[in-house]
């Protein structure tokens, strides 16, 4: 019985160690990412980072200032977290507002 129990204590701090690991290692991932301008950014997420799916790119068209708004490119990434942490260290990521990050 106390062998069992020790095994079953040993398993669940194991896996809680493990599970923590998970969070903290995404944390860091999205902490990582340079947000020095938008070329490092890209390096990571090549289309960028849209705070939530139902975002619409505003373009601006540089003659007649005309703006429309576009559907996402297919390989944004969508992450409320990551596009607020990058935004708060460097707003210049989203210059037009429109909540995506160094869109392309």
């Amino acid at each position: 019985m106390k062998k069992t129990l020790s095994v079953l204590l040993s398993l669940g701090l194991l896996l809680g160690v493990s599970t923590a690991a998970g969070v903290s290692d995404s944390a860091e991932a999205a902490a990582k990412v340079s947000t020095k301008n938008c070329t490092e950014f890209n390096k990571t997420y090549s289309k960028g980072v849209a705070k939530s799916s139902s975002t619409k790119n505003k373009v601006v068209d540089r003659k007649t200032k005309k703006v429309t708004y576009k559907a996402l490119s297919k390989g944004t990434k969508i992450s409320s977290t990551i596009y607020k942490d990058s935004t708060k260290k460097n707003a210049d990521l989203d210059r037009d507002k429109d909540g995506i990050a160094c869109e392309k």
